[in-house]
């Protein structure tokens, strides 16, 4: 909806928006873990992670960006020593974000939104997915000289939600768990300032 509002009647982007364009990995915490007799742990395994964002300059210090973020991964089961495949999900995040310059080339994020799981409906998905999880996101990004043609950046992501599904509630897990996620990608505008 932001790059709507940016594009004018003759449709060009307004002088101050861009789109970008990340590419990277992403190592993320477990989703379940349970210890009754052995400890258990269900964990994605590390991901690509893609990023596209229409970034707006406010007047001032800061930008605004609308994110969508996809990571297609597997999922294993480790239980005392032995790995499983679980099946694969795909994470689809969307974030409201707030930037700010701190310095030249180096700025921070603040993100607000929210993360779907699309899954196979299998294992801890069997009886859907969850719905939509919200989702707290902070960002660090360094823009090298070098890249000053394209607006490169090196940025680590990090964010964070509580994770829970109708499967886990129904046997015996009353408390959703916080998930830990974070990306290290290489940005790059592709139009736009």
């Amino acid at each position: 909806m932001l790059l709507l509002l940016a594009v004018g009647p003759s449709g060009h982007l307004a002088a101050q928006v861009s789109v970008r364009a990340s590419l990277g990995a992403r190592f993320s915490t477990a989703l379940v873990k349970d210890s009754i007799v052995v400890p258990i742990h269900l964990k994605p395994g590390i991901a690509p992670a893609l990023l596209l964002s229409v970034r707006d300059e406010f007047q001032g210090p800061y930008t605004g960006d609308l994110t969508i973020d996809l990571s297609p991964t597997t999922l294993k089961r480790e239980e005392t020593g032995t790995s499983a495949d679980a099946g694969s999900v795909t994470t689809v995040a969307f974030t409201l974000g707030l930037r700010r310059e701190l310095h030249a080339g180096v700025a921070a994020r603040l993100g607000l939104g929210g993360l779907l799981y699309l899954t196979d409906d299998t294992g801890v998905f069997q009886q859907g997915e969850g719905g939509v999880f919200p989702l707290i996101a902070l960002g660090a990004s360094y823009a090298p000289s070098f890249g000053a043609r394209h607006r490169l950046e090196v940025v680590l992501n990090y964010d964070v939600h509580r994770f829970m599904t109708p499967a886990l509630r129904t046997t015996g897990f009353p408390n959703p768990r916080p998930v830990h996620r974070l990306a290290l990608t290489v940005s790059a505008r592709l139009i736009g300032k």
